[in-house]
């Protein structure tokens, strides 16, 4: 049996699509998407939160800005914990990258 990932971000099928919009929220600089987030009841603090939950960092939305990749939710070859990758090219979790 494989350990349960510590958070379930991106687990059911509403999540993965809540990822996705925050991926687009936080990558697409229009303002337009972050007010929908937080029109559907969540604060800013909370998406925010949320946005660095995912692991969505200054780098990595300023990497998928200028290669133009946007980074998904994915499962881990190693682990299968969900985790916020860079792009096709990386499928294996930091922790697991780590080992």
């Amino acid at each position: 049996m494989r350990p349960t990932p510590p958070d379930h971000i991106g687990s059911t099928r509403e999540d993965e699509e809540l990822a996705r919009r925050f991926i687009a929220a936080f990558i697409h600089p229009e303002p337009v998407l972050l007010k929908a987030l937080c029109s559907e009841g969540m604060s800013v603090e909370a998406v925010n939160a949320r946005a660095a939950r995912m692991g969505l960092t200054t780098e990595l939305i300023k990497n998928s800005r200028l290669t133009g990749v946007l980074p998904a939710m994915r499962t881990c070859i190693g682990c299968d914990a969900r985790f916020l990758s860079a792009g096709p090219h990386n499928r294996m979790c930091k922790r697991c990258l780590s080992r």
